[in-house]
């Protein structure tokens, strides 16, 4: 008797693998299908992505140079990340009033959430001056 249940077993388990296997394959199967089916608008996606965040990138370095920019462009220091530009208002008559952080947003896009809490920091007066002087 307890062989019959030990080959039943093994004959049940057989079987489980078997079809754990058939749809390991029909999955995969079903996956390359939908790659093959997708793969291109995902590739256009990406390129149309890329290619907006390149423009903008190029667009944030021209802003300066505009009628809607309120500031000297010799006073902008670009950085680019996590913010667009600082603004030494007057330093080119050396004079400077004051700084201005700036980011350029177009359209529907939004402050991200670094972006969010460096507004709140500058807002908080949460800004510092270190002087860091390197011995000779």
């Amino acid at each position: 008797m307890l062989e019959f249940l030990v080959i039943l077993l093994t004959l049940v388990l057989i079987y489980l693998i078997y079809e754990n296997l058939k749809l390991k394959i029909k999955f995969n199967s079903e996956l390359e299908k939908w790659k093959m089916r997708y793969e291109e608008k995902i590739r256009e996606d990406a390129i149309k992505r890329s290619s907006s965040v390149l423009v903008g990138k190029t667009i944030e370095k021209l802003i300066p140079f505009t009628k809607e920019f309120d500031f000297n462009p010799r006073d902008v220091r670009w950085i680019g990340d996590p913010i667009d530009f600082i603004v030494f208002n007057g330093i080119s008559e050396k004079e400077p009033k004051e700084i201005i952080f700036v980011e350029v947003k177009s359209g529907k896009s939004k402050l991200s959430k670094i972006q969010s809490k460096i507004k709140e920091l500058i807002e908080k007066k949460k800004i510092k001056w270190k002087e860091i002087k390197i011995k000779s």
